[in-house]
């Protein structure tokens, strides 16, 4: 069983931001935003190339600020552990790298929080004139079409792969943003990956309670990258024997439901990537490589063979297989497996990536203030009672702080036990805003308020909850800005087209998945229809208790068994119980 101890830093120290420093210290190949832990390439020339931009939850280094440099990406944003970034961090690094003529790609691992987040900024950044699109890097074979057929597979140590890949092939030729694109989605839609690992990963700031860590003689295949459980294997297997597993797992014809890429085992050429999960020992890893090697189901030796800490999960004792078959690659790209090969080979400075050259120690890192330092204010000609709304915020805000117990202990059952001090922190963080002037001047004007609401959520609440939040937020603002009068039929009917023609763009979360949606639909649907806030909110309620009897679709519930859900008479969705607290403080 793990002990979850970690050195002890400054009291409130990021350690993230910390980390970032760090690296860029150690870097002369890089610069920072520490502002908003986005580290660049300053030598890249993105009027020239299509641009690179990566990011996500820290917690899984070197990826992503470890992959910034020479043929590799032009910038990486960092959310906190194992949260997405906020779409104010995003849009600084694409106002930072970006050139309009050029374009850019955003790469992402698939996880329901970064798809939200950065298809916001993607949004945003298109309505700006910035051509931009994304990938979402989805290599897991542990995950089958049955199991998560909306969500799909999630992004491992292939995201790895795919930033090489694209990050040498824009650097070395004149590619266009589609034909990146095409490139990219070809290395995706070639790789396979598997993970296992003796025990979870622990957590800074958790305590070893909030944790279920393994017993002395069990591991776990299959397991996920934020501490999603995998299956359970005991005792622990020996080497040979859990290598060969993965290895069906990875390229067997006969699993179905994940079989998701063919391999011609006599013929196929292909790139092998031992990655270090976090904790394994490089003496066991180059050990584990040994027995890869012997033990693939192939005719012949893979092309190249790369070992390292390509995608962690902060100090988890495992590692994972990728296999990437080049002849696919080759065949559903234009770009011969020489090609590939060489662009795997270019040499990098990005310290993430072995082998790795700095090309020059004589400039220092540099730090530059953040381009959305400077952020013109949104407001109306709508008017509300300023005074009222703020008594109403503030008691929304205590009755979700005084749910909070009871959402940590809901999401400590079915999630990853964050969802209460994630709204909490949104909750405090928005009580501070309410007693500041600025506030308080424009609580009488509804856009104005609600847009300061947003940027707060954003700035302080990570992970999916926040970027729901964040998105609904911002279209509700959207809609208010073209709303005659603040009338109950008009907020209705804002309130309705900012859930339909906003939120539902970037998720298919809807009744029924299990989520905040269970709560806040019902509400806006009743609320439209009969323009009667007390019926809306008595749906809301409805909606809330029946997730007692909804397993999840979404988000890493999804991945948690069905029976965890019905014990003790049915466990309501963290979610939605704490949207129901604020719309209950909100409207007391």
């Amino acid at each position: 069983m793990t002990l979850a101890k970690h050195w002890v830093y400054k009291p409130h120290e990021d350690i993230v931001l910390s980390h970032i420093k760090g690296l860029c210290a150690s870097n002369p190949a890089v610069a920072l935003i520490p502002s908003e832990k986005v580290v660049f390439n300053p030598h890249s020339d993105t009027s020239r190339k299509v641009c690179l931009i990566s990011g996500g939850g820290a917690g899984h280094e070197p990826l992503h600020a470890g992959f910034v440099g020479t043929n590799l990406l032009d910038a990486a944003v960092s959310g906190a552990v194992f949260a997405s970034p906020s779409t104010k961090q995003i849009m600084a690094a694409i106002k930072t790298k970006s050139d309009k003529s050029q374009g850019t790609l955003i790469i992402v691992k698939n996880y329901t929080g970064d798809i939200l987040h950065f298809g916001l900024v993607v949004e945003r950044a298109k309505s700006e004139g910035y051509n931009v699109e994304m990938l979402a890097v989805a290599d897991d074979v542990a995950v089958g079409r049955k199991q998560n057929a909306m969500v799909g597979r999630r992004g491992l140590a292939g995201t790895a792969l795919v930033h090489k890949v694209l990050g040498a092939a824009t650097a070395t030729t004149t590619l266009t943003l589609a034909q990146v694109v095409a490139l990219g989605r070809a290395v995706n839609g070639a790789m396979v990956t598997v993970g296992a690992s003796l025990d979870r990963t622990s957590v800074p700031g958790k305590t070893h309670d909030e944790i279920e860590f393994n017993g002395p003689n069990e591991a776990e295949l299959g397991l996920g990258i934020h501490n999603e459980p995998g299956t359970k294997m005991s005792p622990i297997p020996a080497i040979d024997d859990l290598v060969r597993d993965m290895y069906a797992m990875l390229v067997s014809p006969d699993d179905e439901d994940r079989h998701y890429i063919d391999f011609d085992l006599k013929n196929d050429d292909t790139v092998l990537l031992i990655n270090n999960i976090g904790g394994t020992s490089s003496l066991e890893l180059y050990a584990i490589v040994q027995h890869a090697i012997s033990g693939l189901p192939l005719s012949h030796q893979p092309q190249r063979v790369l070992v390292s800490d390509f995608v962690t999960s902060l100090n988890a004792p495992g590692f994972s297989i990728t296999l990437l078959n080049l002849s696919s690659v080759e065949k559903n790209s234009g770009f011969s497996k020489a090609e590939i090969l060489a662009f795997l080979d270019a040499p990098t400075d990005a310290p993430g990536w072995k082998p790795k050259s700095y090309s020059s120690w004589d400039s220092p890192s540099v730090e530059i203030e953040s381009p959305m330092k400077e952020v013109a204010p949104v407001s109306s000609d709508l008017k509300i009672n300023g005074s009222q709304f703020l008594q109403q915020l503030q008691n929304a805000m205590y009755t979700l702080k005084k749910a909070e117990p009871k959402i940590t202990h809901y999401d400590t059952l079915v999630g990853d036990g964050d969802c209460g001090d994630t709204l909490v922190m949104g909750a405090d963080g928005i009580l501070a805003a309410a007693k500041t002037p600025e506030f308080q001047a424009a609580s009488a004007d509804p856009v104005a308020v609600l847009s300061r609401i947003t940027e707060i959520v954003e700035e302080n609440m990570g992970g999916t909850s926040g970027g729901i939040y964040s998105i609904y937020l911002t279209a509700l603002v959207h809609q208010l800005q073209s709303l005659p009068d603040v009338s109950v039929e008009s907020v209705g009917k804002a309130l309705y087209k900012a859930l339909y023609d906003g939120l539902f763009k970037y998720t298919n979360a809807r009744v029924g998945g299990r989520t905040l949606v269970d709560t806040l639909q019902p509400f806006v649907d009743t609320l439209s229809e009969t323009h009667n806030v007390s019926k809306a909110l008595e749906a809301a309620r409805a909606g809330c208790e029946k997730t007692k009897e909804l397993q999840a679709k979404f988000g890493r519930a999804s991945y948690v068994d069905e029976s965890e859900f019905k014990a003790d008479g049915g466990v309501p969705d963290p979610g939605a119980v704490g949207l129901l607290a604020i719309m209950e403080g909100f409207l007391a």
